[in-house]
């Protein structure tokens, strides 16, 4: 289990705080709403950040806005989760599956 099973919940609005996980320092069962490893007792809060896109801060890992420049996550999260299909030839984008592109009629299909 690696940093990315660890951080896989943290933008899905439910930060994993009631799943174990691994601590990085040393290994032992963690959940990310515990304050310190009982093995290590390194603080897990601070421990794993968030950094911010826009301004590069860095955050707690439960923010829901950015301390420095409030550049909102959760936001960040809605939009990912947006398909969008670009044609091949013109690039053109949509957020909808087209056929055809409207732009320069190639056909997908």
């Amino acid at each position: 289990m690696g940093l990315g099973d660890l951080f896989k919940n943290m933008f899905k609005g439910s930060h994993g705080s009631g799943q174990a996980q691994k601590c990085p320092n040393c290994g032992e069962n963690i959940t990310l709403n515990m304050e310190r490893c009982p093995k290590c007792g390194v603080h897990i809060k601070s421990m794993f950040r968030r950094k911010c896109v826009k301004c590069k801060a860095l955050n707690d890992l439960d923010a829901k806005k950015c301390s420095e420049c409030g550049y909102n996550f959760e936001a960040e999260y809605e939009r990912s989760k947006k398909v969008t299909y670009t044609c091949p030839i013109c690039g053109y984008s949509s957020e909808a599956f087209l056929t055809r592109c409207p732009v320069c009629n190639t056909k997908f299909m």
